[in-house]
Protein backbone atom coordinates (compact mmCIF):
# COMPACT_ATOMS: atom_id res chain seq x y z
CA UNK A 1 0.00 0.00 0.00
CA UNK A 2 1.46 3.44 -0.94
CA UNK A 3 2.86 5.56 1.91
CA UNK A 4 0.39 8.38 1.37
CA UNK A 5 -2.49 6.04 1.72
CA UNK A 6 -1.04 4.63 4.91
CA UNK A 7 -0.96 8.15 6.37
CA UNK A 8 -4.62 8.54 5.48
CA UNK A 9 -5.57 5.20 6.97
CA UNK A 10 -8.19 5.77 9.68
CA UNK A 11 -7.39 4.95 13.27
CA UNK A 12 -10.84 4.02 14.41
CA UNK A 13 -12.96 6.88 13.05
CA UNK A 14 -10.09 9.43 12.85
CA UNK A 15 -7.10 9.71 10.47
CA UNK A 16 -3.56 10.05 11.75
CA UNK A 17 -3.42 13.72 10.70
CA UNK A 18 -6.70 14.48 12.43
CA UNK A 19 -5.47 12.77 15.57
CA UNK A 20 -2.21 14.73 15.55
CA UNK A 21 -4.15 17.95 15.05
CA UNK A 22 -6.46 17.13 17.96
CA UNK A 23 -3.48 16.30 20.17
CA UNK A 24 -1.82 19.59 19.28
CA UNK A 25 -5.02 21.53 19.96
CA UNK A 26 -5.55 19.78 23.31
CA UNK A 27 -1.88 20.33 24.21
CA UNK A 28 -2.26 24.03 23.46
CA UNK A 29 -5.41 24.17 25.59
CA UNK A 30 -3.70 22.40 28.47
CA UNK A 31 -0.71 24.73 28.17
CA UNK A 32 -3.00 27.76 28.38
CA UNK A 33 -4.92 26.23 31.27
CA UNK A 34 -1.66 25.51 33.08
CA UNK A 35 -0.53 29.10 32.54
CA UNK A 36 -3.86 30.37 33.85
CA UNK A 37 -3.59 28.04 36.84
CA UNK A 38 -0.13 29.41 37.62
CA UNK A 39 -1.53 32.94 37.41
CA UNK A 40 -4.35 31.99 39.78
CA UNK A 41 -1.87 30.38 42.16
CA UNK A 42 0.12 33.60 42.20
CA UNK A 43 -3.06 35.60 42.87
CA UNK A 44 -4.06 33.22 45.68
CA UNK A 45 -0.56 33.48 47.11
CA UNK A 46 -0.85 37.29 47.14
CA UNK A 47 -4.33 37.08 48.67
CA UNK A 48 -2.97 34.68 51.31
CA UNK A 49 -0.19 37.15 52.16
CA UNK A 50 -2.76 39.97 52.45
CA UNK A 51 -4.98 37.83 54.71
CA UNK A 52 -2.02 36.96 56.94
CA UNK A 53 -1.16 40.66 57.23
CA UNK A 54 -4.79 41.50 58.01
CA UNK A 55 -4.92 38.73 60.62
CA UNK A 56 -1.79 40.07 62.29
CA UNK A 57 -3.21 43.59 62.19
CA UNK A 58 -6.53 42.42 63.69
CA UNK A 59 -4.72 40.43 66.38
CA UNK A 60 -2.67 43.49 67.25
CA UNK A 61 -5.79 45.68 67.27
CA UNK A 62 -7.64 43.22 69.52
CA UNK A 63 -4.71 43.17 71.94
CA UNK A 64 -4.71 46.98 72.03
CA UNK A 65 -8.49 47.01 72.59
CA UNK A 66 -8.15 44.50 75.43
CA UNK A 67 -5.43 46.62 76.99
CA UNK A 68 -7.57 49.76 76.61
CA UNK A 69 -10.54 47.91 78.13
CA UNK A 70 -8.42 46.99 81.16
CA UNK A 71 -7.26 50.61 81.50
CA UNK A 72 -10.85 51.82 81.15
CA UNK A 73 -12.09 49.38 83.81
CA UNK A 74 -9.29 50.46 86.15
CA UNK A 75 -10.12 54.13 85.55
CA UNK A 76 -13.83 53.53 86.18
CA UNK A 77 -13.04 51.63 89.38
CA UNK A 78 -10.73 54.35 90.72
CA UNK A 79 -13.12 57.15 89.70
CA UNK A 80 -16.09 55.39 91.29
CA UNK A 81 -14.17 54.81 94.54
CA UNK A 82 -13.11 58.47 94.63
CA UNK A 83 -16.67 59.65 93.98
CA UNK A 84 -18.43 57.44 96.49
CA UNK A 85 -17.06 59.09 99.65
CA UNK A 86 -17.98 62.73 98.80
CA UNK A 87 -21.34 61.64 97.37
CA UNK A 88 -22.14 59.80 100.58
CA UNK A 89 -21.31 62.95 102.54
CA UNK A 90 -23.52 65.07 100.28
CA UNK A 91 -26.36 62.55 100.56
CA UNK A 92 -26.39 62.56 104.36
CA UNK A 93 -26.03 66.35 104.52
CA UNK A 94 -29.08 66.77 102.28
CA UNK A 95 -30.92 64.14 104.31
CA UNK A 96 -30.17 66.11 107.48
CA UNK A 97 -31.51 69.28 105.81
CA UNK A 98 -34.72 67.54 104.78
CA UNK A 99 -35.15 66.14 108.30
CA UNK A 100 -34.77 69.77 109.51
CA UNK A 101 -31.93 68.83 111.82
CA UNK A 102 -30.24 72.13 110.90
CA UNK A 103 -33.36 74.29 111.13
CA UNK A 104 -36.76 74.62 109.52
CA UNK A 105 -37.08 74.87 105.72
CA UNK A 106 -39.58 76.92 103.80
CA UNK A 107 -41.41 75.16 100.91
CA UNK A 108 -39.03 76.47 98.25
CA UNK A 109 -35.95 75.39 100.23
CA UNK A 110 -37.48 71.95 100.83
CA UNK A 111 -38.16 71.53 97.11
CA UNK A 112 -34.59 72.42 96.13
CA UNK A 113 -33.13 70.19 98.84
CA UNK A 114 -35.45 67.34 97.83
CA UNK A 115 -34.47 67.60 94.15
CA UNK A 116 -30.79 67.68 95.09
CA UNK A 117 -31.26 64.64 97.35
CA UNK A 118 -32.95 62.63 94.56
CA UNK A 119 -30.21 63.56 92.08
CA UNK A 120 -27.56 62.53 94.61
CA UNK A 121 -29.26 59.17 95.14
CA UNK A 122 -29.15 58.57 91.36
CA UNK A 123 -25.43 59.36 91.35
CA UNK A 124 -24.84 57.03 94.29
CA UNK A 125 -26.70 54.26 92.43
CA UNK A 126 -24.57 54.88 89.33
CA UNK A 127 -21.35 54.72 91.35
CA UNK A 128 -22.45 51.52 93.08
CA UNK A 129 -23.33 49.93 89.73
CA UNK A 130 -19.95 50.92 88.29
CA UNK A 131 -18.18 49.44 91.29
CA UNK A 132 -20.18 46.21 91.07
CA UNK A 133 -19.36 45.81 87.36
CA UNK A 134 -15.71 46.57 88.03
CA UNK A 135 -15.52 43.97 90.83
CA UNK A 136 -17.36 41.43 88.71
CA UNK A 137 -15.01 41.84 85.73
CA UNK A 138 -11.95 41.68 87.98
CA UNK A 139 -13.20 38.56 89.78
CA UNK A 140 -13.58 40.41 93.09
CA UNK A 141 -17.37 40.45 93.29
CA UNK A 142 -17.50 37.76 95.95
CA UNK A 143 -20.21 35.10 95.95
CA UNK A 144 -21.41 33.46 99.17
CA UNK A 145 -23.19 30.34 97.96
CA UNK A 146 -25.62 28.72 100.37
CA UNK A 147 -28.36 26.10 100.04
CA UNK A 148 -31.59 27.90 100.90
CA UNK A 149 -35.17 28.62 99.87
CA UNK A 150 -35.82 31.05 97.03
CA UNK A 151 -39.42 32.00 97.90
CA UNK A 152 -38.55 34.20 100.95
CA UNK A 153 -36.19 36.23 98.75
CA UNK A 154 -38.91 36.73 96.13
CA UNK A 155 -41.53 37.63 98.76
CA UNK A 156 -39.20 40.13 100.43
CA UNK A 157 -38.60 42.02 97.18
CA UNK A 158 -42.29 41.85 96.29
CA UNK A 159 -43.16 43.51 99.62
CA UNK A 160 -40.48 46.15 99.08
CA UNK A 161 -41.90 47.19 95.69
CA UNK A 162 -45.62 47.04 96.59
CA UNK A 163 -45.79 50.64 97.75
CA UNK A 164 -43.73 51.93 94.81
CA UNK A 165 -46.00 50.20 92.29
CA UNK A 166 -49.15 51.33 94.12
CA UNK A 167 -47.96 54.96 94.16
CA UNK A 168 -47.50 54.77 90.39
CA UNK A 169 -50.91 53.17 89.85
CA UNK A 170 -49.54 49.84 88.63
CA UNK A 171 -51.13 46.49 89.44
CA UNK A 172 -48.43 44.38 91.10
CA UNK A 173 -48.95 40.62 91.43
CA UNK A 174 -47.00 37.68 92.87
CA UNK A 175 -47.65 34.13 91.65
CA UNK A 176 -46.03 31.21 93.48
CA UNK A 177 -46.34 27.48 92.72
CA UNK A 178 -48.58 25.41 95.00
CA UNK A 179 -45.98 22.69 95.45
CA UNK A 180 -42.93 23.07 97.67
CA UNK A 181 -39.79 24.19 95.88
CA UNK A 182 -36.59 22.25 96.71
CA UNK A 183 -33.74 24.24 98.22
CA UNK A 184 -31.44 25.97 95.75
CA UNK A 185 -27.79 26.89 96.04
CA UNK A 186 -27.33 30.63 95.54
CA UNK A 187 -26.01 33.88 96.95
CA UNK A 188 -29.04 35.60 98.48
CA UNK A 189 -27.67 39.13 98.14
CA UNK A 190 -26.56 38.69 94.52
CA UNK A 191 -29.75 36.99 93.35
CA UNK A 192 -31.60 39.76 95.19
CA UNK A 193 -29.76 42.27 93.00
CA UNK A 194 -30.91 40.42 89.87
CA UNK A 195 -34.57 40.30 90.88
CA UNK A 196 -34.49 43.88 92.14
CA UNK A 197 -33.13 45.06 88.78
CA UNK A 198 -35.84 43.20 86.85
CA UNK A 199 -38.72 44.42 89.04
CA UNK A 200 -37.38 47.98 89.16
CA UNK A 201 -37.11 48.09 85.34
CA UNK A 202 -40.59 46.63 84.92
CA UNK A 203 -42.20 49.22 87.20
CA UNK A 204 -40.08 52.07 85.87
CA UNK A 205 -41.02 51.44 82.22
CA UNK A 206 -44.71 50.56 82.74
CA UNK A 207 -47.28 53.34 82.57
CA UNK A 208 -49.95 53.91 85.25
CA UNK A 209 -52.81 51.49 84.74
CA UNK A 210 -50.46 48.74 83.57
CA UNK A 211 -49.39 45.62 85.44
CA UNK A 212 -46.25 43.86 86.63
CA UNK A 213 -46.29 40.20 87.67
CA UNK A 214 -43.58 38.25 89.45
CA UNK A 215 -43.98 34.52 88.88
CA UNK A 216 -42.00 31.54 90.14
CA UNK A 217 -42.20 28.40 87.98
CA UNK A 218 -40.72 25.02 88.87
CA UNK A 219 -39.41 22.83 86.07
CA UNK A 220 -37.76 19.40 86.12
CA UNK A 221 -34.16 20.62 86.49
CA UNK A 222 -34.50 24.25 87.47
CA UNK A 223 -36.58 27.08 88.91
CA UNK A 224 -37.55 30.00 86.70
CA UNK A 225 -38.30 33.43 88.12
CA UNK A 226 -40.19 35.65 85.70
CA UNK A 227 -41.03 39.35 85.73
CA UNK A 228 -43.82 40.16 83.27
CA UNK A 229 -44.85 43.72 82.46
CA UNK A 230 -47.15 45.63 80.12
CA UNK A 231 -44.57 48.36 79.61
CA UNK A 232 -42.88 50.03 76.66
CA UNK A 233 -40.90 46.98 75.49
CA UNK A 234 -37.62 47.09 73.55
CA UNK A 235 -37.33 48.20 69.90
CA UNK A 236 -36.82 45.21 67.60
CA UNK A 237 -33.64 46.62 66.08
CA UNK A 238 -32.00 46.96 69.49
CA UNK A 239 -32.79 43.57 71.02
CA UNK A 240 -29.32 42.13 70.29
CA UNK A 241 -27.72 44.76 72.55
CA UNK A 242 -29.98 44.28 75.55
CA UNK A 243 -27.38 42.62 77.83
CA UNK A 244 -24.46 44.88 76.86
CA UNK A 245 -22.95 47.46 79.18
CA UNK A 246 -24.59 50.90 79.28
CA UNK A 247 -27.35 49.91 76.87
CA UNK A 248 -30.68 51.69 77.15
CA UNK A 249 -33.32 51.51 74.45
CA UNK A 250 -34.13 54.71 72.60
CA UNK A 251 -37.73 54.59 73.82
CA UNK A 252 -36.50 53.98 77.38
CA UNK A 253 -34.34 57.11 77.27
CA UNK A 254 -37.32 59.16 76.14
CA UNK A 255 -39.66 57.60 78.71
CA UNK A 256 -37.28 57.66 81.69
CA UNK A 257 -34.22 59.91 81.54
CA UNK A 258 -32.43 58.37 84.54
CA UNK A 259 -30.73 54.97 84.36
CA UNK A 260 -27.23 53.52 84.05
CA UNK A 261 -27.78 50.76 81.50
CA UNK A 262 -25.77 48.40 83.70
CA UNK A 263 -28.50 46.47 85.51
CA UNK A 264 -29.16 43.76 82.90
CA UNK A 265 -25.45 43.33 82.13
CA UNK A 266 -24.71 42.84 85.81
CA UNK A 267 -27.72 40.55 86.31
CA UNK A 268 -26.80 38.26 83.42
CA UNK A 269 -23.28 37.82 84.77
CA UNK A 270 -24.55 37.07 88.29
CA UNK A 271 -26.97 34.44 86.95
CA UNK A 272 -24.22 32.89 84.82
CA UNK A 273 -22.10 32.50 87.95
CA UNK A 274 -24.94 30.41 89.39
CA UNK A 275 -24.87 28.15 86.29
CA UNK A 276 -28.22 29.63 85.34
CA UNK A 277 -29.44 31.54 82.31
CA UNK A 278 -31.43 34.68 81.49
CA UNK A 279 -34.23 34.84 78.95
CA UNK A 280 -36.52 37.53 77.62
CA UNK A 281 -39.32 38.19 75.19
CA UNK A 282 -40.36 41.69 74.29
CA UNK A 283 -42.55 43.66 71.92
CA UNK A 284 -42.30 47.40 71.64
CA UNK A 285 -45.38 49.10 73.00
CA UNK A 286 -46.82 45.91 74.52
CA UNK A 287 -44.42 44.80 77.23
CA UNK A 288 -41.65 42.39 78.15
CA UNK A 289 -40.98 39.24 80.11
CA UNK A 290 -37.55 38.90 81.69
CA UNK A 291 -36.72 35.69 83.50
CA UNK A 292 -33.76 33.85 84.95
CA UNK A 293 -33.23 30.26 85.99
CA UNK A 294 -31.32 28.61 88.82
CA UNK A 295 -30.66 24.86 88.44
CA UNK A 296 -31.27 22.44 91.27
CA UNK A 297 -28.02 21.52 93.11
CA UNK A 298 -27.91 17.97 91.65
CA UNK A 299 -28.04 19.38 88.10
CA UNK A 300 -25.32 21.88 88.94
CA UNK A 301 -23.02 19.15 90.28
CA UNK A 302 -23.65 17.07 87.17
CA UNK A 303 -22.70 20.02 84.96
CA UNK A 304 -19.51 20.56 86.97
CA UNK A 305 -18.65 16.87 86.71
CA UNK A 306 -19.05 16.93 82.92
CA UNK A 307 -16.87 20.05 82.69
CA UNK A 308 -14.12 18.42 84.79
CA UNK A 309 -14.18 15.32 82.56
CA UNK A 310 -14.00 17.47 79.45
CA UNK A 311 -17.39 16.33 78.14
Amino acid sequence: MPKGLLEEKRLGFMTRRELEKKVQERTAELTKANERLQELNKELDEIGKVLVRRDLELTSSNERLRALDVIKSQFVSVAAHQLRTPLTGIKWTLHALLEEQLGRLNPEQRKFAGDAYKATLRLVDLVNDLLDVSRLEEGRFGFKMKRQAIVPVVKSLYERFKRISANKGIKFLLKLPKENIPLLEFDEERIGIVLENLIDNAIKYTSPGGSVTVRVVTEKKRVNIEVIDTGIGVPKGQISRIFTKFFRGENAQLYQTSGTGLGLYLSKNIVSHHNGAMFFTTEEGKGSTFSFSIPFPSVKRANKSRENKGL
